[in-house]
């Protein structure tokens, strides 16, 4: 069975990712803030730790930073990471502190279960949702601008 860790300030949003993912393959842990996420991994075998962007005084980034740099002093075990964030701006943020993984709010049942499967399983999750579609390359002649005279053109 899996045990992952849930961490928001938000009730409502711990309430949601666990209804989610709670079931007989699935255990779901709490916690409402950041800074207790260390103490909590270390005393608990925890699979995974989805947080929320933005909890309180210590939020997802802080806390990722937190759980590698413990990581890189063996002080801890290797514990994948998945951020939900608020906004698609945040996703290099979350490549910065070596994240497995990002979805981007609001949170559909879909999505949040095939990265939870991704990062349990040792890949992944970059959330492609709101992402910019790539740019069609536009060949524009002198000769087809508005107001350009041919004179002007050739």
């Amino acid at each position: 069975m899996s045990q992952i860790l849930v961490v928001s300030d938000i009730d409502t949003v711990r309430s949601q990712v666990t209804s989610i993912l709670q079931s007989p393959q699935c255990s779901v842990l709490e916690l409402k803030s950041g800074r207790f996420v260390r103490n909590f991994v270390s005393d608990n075998e925890v699979d995974l730790v989805i947080l929320d962007c933005q909890i309180g005084s210590m939020g997802a980034f802080a806390v990722t930073q937190d759980l590698r740099l413990e990581e890189f002093d063996n002080r801890l075990e290797h514990i994948p990471v998945l951020i939900m964030l608020d906004r698609r701006a945040d996703t290099w943020l979350a490549r910065e502190v070596n994240a497995e993984g990002f979805i981007i709010k609001p949170i559909d049942p879909i999505r949040l279960n095939n990265a939870v499967k991704s990062t349990l399983n040792g890949k992944t999750w970059f959330d492609a949702t709101f992402a910019p579609l790539p740019l069609k390359p536009v060949h524009v002649s002198a000769t087809s601008l508005p107001g350009l005279s041919s004179s002007l053109a050739g």
